[in-house]
């Protein structure tokens, strides 16, 4: 008798604790789980109106057409490519946070913190009107910075031209994301023990030694981190490089800055074909999960499981 209260009241303080969750539960599902199953399911059909007509099963098709179609292929490729040009925010966030670093802890720490983080507050579309100005042919202020530096005019399209959008759209992406950079640097620099590089300094290393044999080593883990978490973060690039090509997925300037978001967003919006926009969904989380997998095996998770 005694057993069957204890069980009863151990259930009813569980439900109790269920309850906390249980909105939560029920959003995940409604929301993520759902339209994910629902999003496999249209991938082998070929739909073409939500709700009108038969959905016809037609396997790997949709696969196959988006494999072989040609900007497919490229928004992959850009995708990839400009998640790789990037990373330019990893080594300068890190030289910026050895900077902030060495001036110690004090007021002038924290206005540097602070205002190079300050990019990350402001929200995407308004960095995206910001660079338009900086960025464009004529007038803009870089091309008027480096027509100062050369010596005479320069009239570079870094939005506009396609042979120069992608590296327009690292230094939009750079400086949005330096600050994090910055950050995440500066609060593993912090975290190495200075009596490491006291006992270096007994032993006669220099700054640059210093810097060179236990800095670098000992910030290994924070750089794998940003790699992983840059890479995905560019996998799911959309809204600012869909401002800069006039509100349309085509990734204007010809199609250099078309992502596999960018395409999904075309059939599932601009041209309906949900089978083909789902295919290249699960593409998509296919190329995340496998990224999400060299993370885990980056930072030593599954040795501490087999631990």
């Amino acid at each position: 008798m005694k057993d069957r209260q204890a069980l009863k009241l151990k259930i009813k303080k569980q439900l109790v604790w269920y309850s906390f969750i249980f909105v939560s539960i029920i959003t995940l599902i409604v929301l993520t789980y759902i339209p994910m199953l629902t999003a496999i399911k249209y991938s082998f059909h070929d739909i073409q109106v939500l709700g009108f007509g038969e959905d016809k099963f037609i396997g790997f098709q949709n696969y196959e057409k988006i494999m072989h179609n040609s900007s497919f292929v490229k928004s992959i490729g850009n995708t990839f490519l400009l998640a790789l040009m990037s990373l330019v925010s990893i080594p300068v966030g890190f030289i910026l946070a050895t900077l902030i670093n060495n001036v110690g802890k004090c007021k002038w720490q924290s206005f540097f913190r602070v205002g190079y983080y300050f990019p990350n507050i402001i929200t995407g579309v308004s960095v995206v009107l910001i660079f338009q100005v900086v960025l464009k042919a004529n007038g803009g202020l870089l091309n008027n910075a480096l027509s100062i530096v050369t010596g005479h005019e320069v009239a570079i399209g870094w939005l506009s031209d396609s042979h120069y959008s992608r590296f327009g759209a690292t230094i939009l992406s750079v400086w949005g994301n330096i600050g994090y950079s910055m950050l995440i640097n500066l609060a593993s620099l912090q975290s190495i023990p200075s009596e490491i590089y006291e006992a270096a300094e007994v032993d006669g290393a220099n700054a640059l030694k210093q810097w060179w044999y236990i800095t670098i080593p000992q910030m290994t883990s924070c750089f794998a981190f940003l790699f992983i978490t840059s890479i995905i973060n560019g996998l799911a690039r959309f809204s600012d490089l869909f401002i800069i090509g006039g509100n349309t997925s085509a990734g204007r300037p010809g199609g250099t800055l078309q992502t596999i978001l960018m395409y999904i967003y075309q059939f599932s919006f601009e041209s309906p074909q949900y089978g083909i926009a789902s295919a290249g969904a699960m593409i998509l989380f296919v190329l995340t999960f496998v990224i999400t997998l060299i993370n885990l095996k980056m930072t030593g998770f599954f040795k501490k499981k087999e631990a």
